[in-house]
């Protein structure tokens, strides 16, 4: 069997998922910036976002139709790729030129496309990692994704914030487009299985989804990101109002995160690797549950410069092992839908924490808050060994 092996496969995944945090960024940190400058609402804002996610829920039939058909008959994952990475490259290029005001319609089909695009990559990304990577390395490979996603939010985040900041929009936009472009360069360094090595998809690769075992593992994969995402989402405006923190002191710190994650992510592989998937995931819960803990007993702003980054590191660590197991718990023969299915319950989470967070918040305060999150943390460990219990096979 001739894959990919080594610097360039790894270097592909985390190329790939730092391309991807450019677009995470741009979405999640200046895009409402952006449009507010254009004078429109908070609802069309919102119709805009809400249509530009679509993509990201229905990435399952993505996900199976990569798992299903080889794109023009070019393979099952990296024309995919290719056709996603054009897509989005094409509409941040000319998503400039574009009047959100006078072109609203067009505006929002080229975001529409924007999303696609990116589903389309990250899910047949997802399937790609599954089908060359040997189990004992996929810790690896989910460092790099992991660590690639969190630097990217650090570079780009300074980066557009200071194009930003001069009103150089265009070219926030068009080094998304370059990069995406770029990228199809690297699709040289990973090699896709051949077609006599691939499993075709039978009916009875569905039912490994009703097994217990994944059944209990998509439970984690829903409550560790709400828990951590909504943690996270709630530290910036705790630090403000709590302790009175400028944001020009919570941008660095924000920073100071990202550092953390990027070093969580590249630490999660090796030690997975050493310490298997068992002690992985009981140390993950136990370490992101202290650090949430530290966030809740903050006595004082200054300490947050110590807390965030640890909290950072936990995140970093904690996704890299998950997806990891993740990658383990997907049957070769619908990998791409079955890691997309996972994923899926791990937006869910994040949405219900949302809605959660402001309840807590309202009723209880954010100590309250954090103090929940880190008991729901904790409560994973428990899980996870329930898991194992039922999947020796992955617990050796």
């Amino acid at each position: 069997m001739s894959h990919a092996t080594g610097i360039k496969k790894n270097s592909f995944f985390g190329s790939i998922y730092f391309v991807e945090g450019m677009v995470l960024t741009m979405f999640s940190t200046y895009m409402i910036i952006y449009l507010r400058q254009f004078k429109l609402s908070f609802s069309q804002i919102g119709v805009i976002s809400a249509i530009s996610l679509m993509p990201t829920i229905l990435k399952i039939f993505i996900g199976i139709a990569s798992d299903s058909w080889s794109l023009f008959g070019r393979g099952h994952r990296k024309p995919y790729i290719l056709a996603g990475l054009v897509l989005q490259g094409l509409g941040y290029l000319l998503l400039p030129s574009i009047s959100p005001v006078d072109q609203y319609g067009l505006f929002v089909l080229v975001s529409l496309c924007i999303g696609l695009g990116m589903a389309t990559y990250d899910t047949t990304t997802d399937g790609l990692g599954i089908d060359i990577t040997p189990e004992k390395e996929r810790g690896i490979v989910q460092s790099w994704c992991v660590g690639g996603r969190a630097l990217s939010s650090v570079v780009a985040g300074v980066a557009f914030g200071l194009l930003a900041a001069k009103g150089l929009w265009n070219y926030a936009f068009w080094a998304i487009a370059l990069c995406s472009f770029l990228e199809l360069l690297t699709l040289s360094f990973v090699q896709e299985l051949p077609v006599a090595e691939r499993k075709p998809i039978e009916g009875a690769a569905f039912k490994e989804m009703l097994k217990p075992a994944y059944l209990i593992f998509v439970i984690i994969g829903t409550c560790f990101p709400l828990a951590l995402y909504s943690t996270y989402s709630m530290v910036s405006v705790y630090l403000k109002e709590s302790f009175g923190m400028g944001m020009s002191t919570i941008a660095l710190l924000s920073a100071a995160y990202g550092l953390g994650q990027v070093v969580g992510g590249a630490a999660g592989g090796p030690l997975l690797k050493r310490f298997g998937r068992r002690a992985s995931l009981y140390a993950t819960a136990i370490f992101t549950a202290l650090a949430t803990l530290c966030i809740a007993l903050l006595p004082s702003a200054g300490l947050a410069w110590a807390v965030l980054p640890l909290f950072g590191v936990a995140f970093g660590y904690y996704s890299t092992v998950y997806f990891a197991v993740a990658m383990d718990f997907s049957d070769p023969r619908i990998a791409a839908f079955m890691f997309s299915v996972t994923m899926a319950f791990g937006n869910v989470g994040i949405s219900g924490g949302s809605a959660l967070s402001g309840f807590l918040v309202d009723k209880a305060g954010f100590k309250a808050l954090f103090l929940v999150y880190a008991a729901v943390n904790l409560a994973m460990v428990f899980l996870s060994w329930a898991v194992f219990k039922l999947r020796k096979d992955l617990a050796a």
